[in-house]
């Protein structure tokens, strides 16, 4: 693959990639699949309450600002915001995990090969470091079980919810 086929792959996972993951939302809601939804509207809020935590104690500029003579900034880019953990990365991996571990194993396990390519555009843009990157991938997958196990005691108390 060309340099720039590399660069078009990086540019579409890493900054369009994540609406893909929001098509699963369609999908469940579509198969009325309400619990697996609210479990991963859940393992999200739980990973960005995390990120906010993180952030309001330590703020590590992304690597388009720290070594801008290697890398170019991305048009429409903030660089506000820090750079650990990938919030794009936490999110994919939040919803993958979240169902796959509900039952969908089959789209669960397309979405875990996505999340990947979104990690991985993450970094091959200069928007996050590698450590970023695998810190959104822990976050996400830990938020998702969490809730997962957090949904599930639910609903064997009260089967209705």
């Amino acid at each position: 693959m060309t340099s720039d086929r590399w660069h078009d792959l990086f540019y579409f996972f890493g900054r369009y990639g994540i609406t893909l993951f929001f098509l699963a939302f369609i999908y469940l809601i579509l198969r009325k699949k309400i619990r697996a939804f609210l479990c991963i509207l859940l393992a999200m809020g739980v990973a960005g309450v995390v990120d906010f935590l993180i952030y309001m104690f330590w703020q590590r500029p992304r690597p388009f600002i720290s070594h801008s003579d290697l890398v170019s900034k991305i048009y429409g880019t903030s660089a506000s915001l820090g750079s650990f953990p990938s919030s794009h990365t936490y999110i994919a991996f939040a919803i993958a995990t979240s169902i796959f571990l509900y039952g969908h194993r089959r789209l669960g396990s397309v979405l875990f090969v996505l999340a990947i390519l979104v990690a991985m555009g993450r970094i091959g843009l200069g928007l996050h470091y590698p450590s970023d990157v695998v810190g959104g991938i822990i976050l996400g997958i830990l938020s998702g079980v969490a809730v997962y196990y957090m949904v599930r005691g639910w609903e064997k108390r009260d089967p209705e919810v």
